[in-house]
């Protein structure tokens, strides 16, 4: 793997939890920002921009309009978990409001989550200040694309300041419980990863049968195991899809990603299922270590046999129930 492409990955991931923890805690009403340290966005985006953006908090007066400053590059910034577009409007109000046009020439609004597709405004364009929804509503896609046309040496600085600024859900304490941030994160997680292939949508057959066809003498077992899961993790599992983050999209992607991974880990290990699901558990939560992620064994034990029910793991081909 080239080294450019470990760090936008690395980048990706951290800024991908941090937008589903951040998501999960607004839905909560839990709107701490304790995930990230004070200046964390300050060190990240003067990077990833080439800016000497300071913390707002030195000048509190300006506090509820912005959150980061540049006067010398005239460049100003609000940091928000809300992407609605009255946020938005309600942001530029104030901006105007306090005159800080007389400042700065671009406010850039920086969404924590995931920005809307698009933000239904005419695009602002006075003397003195311009502001393109479009250009100035930023979030981690921006920043990861942005990313891409930066030479390795700043890379690896973004990447060093995010895993020194973004404490992982394994060094926090919230009221949102382990078993809901493995979901959540492994969903994040996966979807992250694509498959290399798309995969033939015939093989995608027969759900009530697939463990029994799949794991023949072993089906017992795990049909035992995945009933056992269900009932602690289905619950869970479905507070967790309630994510307004974790769209139609995502889930198509984990499908995608499960069915090209798993099938060809099947073919490796000459159809032995046992052997290469173990593997697939082994690969998955690698995927959590690699980030230094907490994560519930049981949980991703049961999301994978879900998926294995629904086909989405070692999918059926129709050559193998003629058989």
């Amino acid at each position: 793997m080239l080294i450019q492409e470990d760090y936008i990955k690395t980048a990706a991931r951290y800024l991908a939890i941090l937008a589903e923890y951040t998501s999960t805690m607004s839905t909560l009403n839990l709107h701490d920002c304790s995930v990230v340290s004070e200046n964390f966005f300050v060190q990240l985006l003067n990077v990833v921009y080439d800016y000497k953006l300071k913390n707002i908090n030195l000048v509190s007066h300006n506090a509820a309009a912005i959150d980061l400053y540049d006067l010398e590059n005239r460049v100003s910034v609000q940091v928000t978990s809300t992407r609605t577009l009255t946020k938005v409007k309600d942001c530029l109000e104030k901006f105007h409001e306090k005159k800080l046009y007389q400042d700065y020439d671009k406010l850039f609004i920086y969404i924590l989550t995931h920005k809307q597709n698009s933000y239904k405004m005419d695009a602002i364009n006075t003397e003195n200040f311009k502001f393109d929804s479009k250009v100035h509503i930023i979030d981690k896609d921006d920043l990861l694309k942005r990313m891409l046309d930066l030479e390795p040496a700043i890379q690896k600085k973004v990447v060093d300041i995010l895993q020194s600024g973004i404490k992982l859900p394994s060094e926090i304490k919230t009221s949102v419980s382990n078993e809901v941030d493995t979901l959540i994160n492994l969903i994040t997680l996966l979807s992250n990863n694509i498959s290399q292939k798309p995969f033939d949508e015939e093989s995608i057959i027969d759900p009530n049968n697939k463990i029994t066809k799949r794991f023949k003498d072993m089906s017992s077992l795990i049909e035992d195991q995945y009933f056992d899961l269900c009932i602690s993790y289905e619950p869970i599992l479905n507070s967790a899809q309630k994510n307004n983050d974790i769209d139609s999209v995502k889930h198509s992607k984990v499908s995608g990603y499960l069915r090209d991974k798993s099938t060809r880990l099947l073919v490796d290990n000459k159809h032995d299922a046992m052997k290469a699901f173990d593997i697939l558990m082994v690969e998955v939560t690698d995927l959590f270590k690699e980030v230094n992620i907490n994560y519930d064994e049981m949980a991703v034990k049961f999301y994978l046999l879900k998926s294995l029910t629904q086909c989405n793991v070692f999918p059926l081909l129709r050559s193998e129930m003629r058989v």
